[in-house]
């Protein structure tokens, strides 16, 4: 499934929206009989910061959305 992922640059902070091809993963988990699957996303193309130039996505990479916990 194509999307667009909103990307925040490490270098600079910009917003950054960038193609990718949303996959399904399978998780390990402790319980054999359970299975669960983690969204992960393919950038389809390399993908650079619009405003310092930075690379903040390739093809062979996946990337995983993880959320900060509130402190």
């Amino acid at each position: 499934m194509k999307a667009k992922l909103k990307m925040k640059c490490k270098a600079c902070g910009h917003w950054n929206r960038i193609n990718v091809e949303k996959r399904f993963m399978e998780q390990e988990i402790s319980e054999s009989k359970v299975k669960a699957f983690a969204p992960m996303y393919e950038p389809l193309k390399i993908e650079k910061c619009k405003k310092c130039k930075t690379i903040i996505g390739e093809p062979k990479e996946l990337i995983r959305i993880v959320h900060d916990e509130l402190k």
